[in-house]
């Protein structure tokens, strides 16, 4: 991983997810890391917070998946009806890794292969958001904010991932872009499927833009590129 200055990003917040593999069938995944990998797309971590999964219709099942304690369940569901907003808003998204560490705490949810995961958008990409991005919660509402990137975490890489409904969708590596990349220009992602430079990062975001939108190269959704950061659960 390549050396940044964080001073460059904004903060798109923060997350609580669980390292995750998807069992997609071959080829799929032939080009991805061993072990397991960290991404904001809900389709490579499977088990990332949110807050849907207490309203109704809601997925408790996912709730208990993701490490809340059966008994702390009816709890978490109506928390997540109003009380969610002191620390996080629409859908996943917390204000700052202390709030996430706070949720942990009040829902004693294990942190065996847990992390905390700031999403952090390179200042040039942030006009884009400003003027075409017409949602104001969660990661748009923190965005438009131009807030610093918390800087006591570990550089991890970037991910290139779309975002959807409020929140964090498809990621490159959705599409088998990662072979694509490879034979294109060489680029394989690291231990965590992510990408160790800048570069690299904005070569394939610039890569999957060209299609404009067609949903050809990707999914028919806005991408960016994101450095993520890990903070201590």
């Amino acid at each position: 991983m390549e050396m940044v200055d964080l001073s460059h990003f904004y903060s798109g917040g923060y997350f609580l997810l669980r390292a995750d593999r998807p069992d997609w069938p071959p080829p799929f995944g032939a080009f991805l890391p061993n072990g397991k990998l960290i991404s904001l797309s809900k389709h490579i971590c499977r088990k990332r917070l949110s807050v849907i999964w207490g309203w109704n219709p809601g997925d408790r099942e996912a709730a208990l998946e993701f490490g809340i304690p059966p008994e702390r369940l009816a709890e978490f569901v109506e928390w997540c009806g109003d009380g969610y907003h002191e620390l996080m808003d629409l859908t996943s998204m917390f204000y700052s890794p202390e709030a996430a560490r706070t949720f942990v705490k009040r829902f004693e949810v294990g942190t065996d292969n847990l992390f905390i995961i700031g999403a952090s958008l390179p200042k040039e990409l942030h006009n884009a958001w400003i003027h075409e991005e017409p949602d104001n919660e969660g990661i748009a509402k923190q965005i438009k904010q131009g807030l610093p990137v918390d800087k006591s975490g570990e550089l991890l890489g970037y991910d290139i991932v779309s975002y959807s409904y409020n929140d964090f969708s498809c990621s490159w590596l959705c599409s088998g872009l990662e072979k694509d990349m490879n034979d294109l220009f060489g680029i394989r992602a690291n231990s965590k499927g992510l990408i160790d430079t800048y570069t690299d990062a904005k070569k394939v975001n610039d890569w999957i833009a060209e299609d404009e939108g067609k949903g050809i190269r990707a999914e028919p959704e806005p991408y960016d590129f994101w450095l993520l950061v890990s903070y201590p659960v």
